[in-house]
C-alpha cells in the first residue's frame, strides 16, 4: 500500500475522480493515509455521488446508527455503526476501532458522503432518536455532534424535502437551520408520540419556513398565527383549535390564491359551529359532513369547497362538476 501512496498526487486525485463513488468509500477503508489523503481532498476532486435521498437514523433500542442512500436508479446502500461492536458495518465488510469513538467515526464518514453530494436530493430524512436519559451511551452525543458537523460543513443541504421524526421538537431546530431554505419544497415533521405538542414560535421565524410549499406537521402544533401559513400551497396540521374568525380569514386568502392546492386541519376540538355559520352561511349537510362552496378569483371552472367532518376540516379546490347535487356555490368575493 506504501507504494500506492507514493505515487504522485495529481495521479492519485485522477484515480479517486474516476472511480465509482462506493468504490472511493472502499479505499479509505484500504489504510490511514489514504483515508486522509481522500478526506483532505477538495470537493472539486471528488466523485458524484448522485444520491436522491439519505435518511440518517439513530437506534437507541440497538445502539445503532444507519445511514441509507438511495441512487436515482432506486439502488440502496446502507451504512451501520454499532455502540456495542464499536464497528462500522458496509457492504459485506466490518471494521472493529479498537480506539475509536463510533459516533466520531459516523460523523466523519457522513461528512465526506455529504462532500460528495453535489446536486440537489429529493429527501433528506433523519430520525434521530432523543438519548438525554442514557447519558451512558456514546450515542447521548450523536445529536449535538452531527449538529457540528454541519455546522463545520459550512453549507447547507440542498433537497426538495426535508423529513425530521423525532421525540424532541429541539432536534427541529438543531437540523432544519442546515437546509437550503432555497431548494426545498415540502417539510415534513412527524411525532414520535401522538400526544407530542410542538412550540412553533421559532421554526416559522427560520426561511426554511417561511420558502417551504407544502407543510405537513402531525405533532400538535401550538400558537400558530394564521398569518404563518398564508404562504402554504400544501397545509396538513394537527392543532387543537382554529377560532372562525381565523378560518374566515384563510377562506379569502385561498380564494384570492393563484398556488393554494388544499388544507387540511385536525383539531382536538371545534364549538364555533354557530359562528361559521353566521360568516358563510347555511351549510349543505350529507349526515356525515357540513360543506361550503366558495368561486375563486379568475377561476371559472373549480370552486373552493370546505368540508368540516367531526374533526376534520378540509379545504381544497375541485372541479364544478364534483360539487355536490343542491349545493349553492356562492358567488367570488374578496370580503
Amino acid at each position: 500500500m506504501s507504494s500506492i501512496i507514493e505515487m504522485p498526487e495529481l495521479v492519485l486525485e485522477r484515480i479517486i475522480g474516476f472511480s465509482n463513488f462506493k468504490d472511493v468509500l472502499t479505499l479509505r477503508q484500504v489504510c490511514r493515509d489514504f483515508r486522509n489523503f481522500i478526506d483532505d481532498l477538495k470537493d472539486s476532486k471528488l466523485p458524484y455521488s448522485k444520491f436522491k435521498q439519505i435518511e440518517i437514523v439513530s437506534k437507541k433500542d440497538e445502539n445503532k446508527i444507519v445511514f441509507a442512500f438511495v441512487d436515482f436508479d432506486g439502488t440502496c446502500f446502507r451504512i451501520e455503526y454499532s455502540e456495542s461492536a464499536n464497528s462500522r458495518k458496509y457492504q459485506r465488510k466490518t471494521t472493529v476501532f479498537e480506539n475509536s469513538n463510533i459516533v466520531d467515526v459516523a460523523i466523519r464518514d457522513l461528512q465526506l458522503v455529504l462532500k460528495f453530494q453535489k446536486s440537489q436530493l429529493e429527501r433528506l430524512y433523519f430520525d434521530v432518536d432523543d438519548f438525554q436519559l442514557l447519558p451512558g451511551l456514546l450515542l447521548h452525543n450523536f445529536p449535538v455532534k452531527l449538529s457540528n458537523m454541519f455546522k463545520m460543513l459550512n453549507r447547507r443541504i440542498k433537497t426538495e424535502t426535508f423529513t425530521t421524526e423525532t421525540y424532541n421538537q429541539s432536534q427541529i431546530m438543531r437540523l432544519l437551520p442546515f437546509v437550503d431554505p432555497d431548494a426545498r419544497r415540502k417539510l415534513i415533521l412527524l411525532a414520535k408520540d401522538d400526544d407530542m405538542k410542538l412550540e412553533i414560535d421559532e421554526i416559522v421565524k427560520t426561511e426554511q419556513w417561511k420558502k417551504s410549499q407544502e407543510i405537513h406537521c402531525d405533532f400538535h402544533v401550538l400558537n400558530v398565527n394564521v398569518e404563518d401559513i398564508f404562504h402554504f400551497s400544501r397545509i396538513t396540521l394537527t392543532m387543537n383549535t382554529i377560532p372562525a374568525r381565523d378560518l374566515d380569514i384563510l377562506r379569502k386568502v385561498f380564494i384570492l390564491s393563484s398556488k393554494f392546492e388544499h388544507a387540511f386541519f385536525e383539531l382536538t376540538h371545534f364549538h364555533e359551529n354557530e359562528e361559521i355559520s353566521n360568516l358563510w352561511g347555511t351549510p349543505f349537510n350529507t349526515g356525515s359532513s357540513s360543506n361550503w362552496y366558495f368561486r375563486i378569483k379568475d377561476l371559472e371552472e373549480e370552486v373552493l369547497h370546505i368540508e368540516f367532518r367531526g374533526q376534520f376540516i378540509n379545504f381544497h379546490l375541485i372541479d364544478l362538476r364534483h360539487v355536490l347535487t343542491g349545493a349553492i356555490i356562492q358567488d367570488y368575493n374578496e370580503n
